[in-house]
């Protein structure tokens, strides 16, 4: 009886080995349930290289990761992210199509925002504890860089777009600080309505 089962369980075991080496060899729809292992090693025939890949229903790509790259693909199959070194070993993150990178707090609150504005202009937004905007930095059109800091309610204060820009906490103009049309250093000052008042350049009498 003992060999008997001796016999049963080498035959099982022999079954499932031979049917995980055929699926690993021809490929095909073979499906198994569950796997538990220590460690995954994926190669090639030649036990180098290998890729591992995660399909969706359809057949379609949303993950591979092959040759040290870890690339994952939006629904449309374009690859939006890949994760790599690069040729000097440094590691390497690409979103394309628009990516981009945020940040939470604990409470789920989005605090950092790292991607691309409507203009493709890249763009990098700090938030505070209520998911208020505080500051953005990016591009604008026309090649400009810009810099914008904003209050506690989300109203932007200052911002800096060749010249330097105050608003009130009404968003009404203060002030500008910059350079004219002539090239001259220039200060121009509103009052709290935003209408112009005292202005004086730089330019020697």
């Amino acid at each position: 009886m003992l060999n008997y089962f001796k016999g049963f369980f080498t035959s099982g075991f022999l079954f499932c080995s031979a049917a995980v080496f055929m699926a690993s060899q021809y490929g095909g729809s073979q499906h198994f349930g569950d796997i538990i292992a220590n460690s995954v090693t994926v190669t090639d025939k030649n036990g180098f290289g290998g890729a591992f890949k995660v399909l969706d229903k359809n057949g379609n790509e949303l993950i591979s990761i092959k040759n040290g790259a870890i690339k994952i693909f939006n629904k449309e199959n374009y690859e939006v992210v890949s994760v790599s070194a690069d040729n000097k070993g440094q590691g390497n993150i690409l979103l394309q199509r628009g990516g981009y990178i945020n940040t939470f707090n604990e409470s789920g609150k989005k605090t950092t925002s790292l991607g691309e504005n409507r203009s493709g202009e890249g763009t990098l937004s700090t938030f505070n504890n209520d998911a208020k905007l505080t500051s953005l930095l990016g591009g604008v059109s026309g090649g400009f860089g810009k810099l914008s800091l904003f209050d506690s309610r989300g109203k932007e204060s200052l911002h800096l777009i060749q010249s330097l820009t105050t608003f009130n906490n009404d968003g009404k103009l203060t002030g500008k600080f910059g350079t004219n049309s002539n090239g001259d250093g220039s200060v121009l000052l509103y009052d709290k309505f935003g209408n112009r008042g005292w202005y004086k350049t730089g330019k020697s009498s």
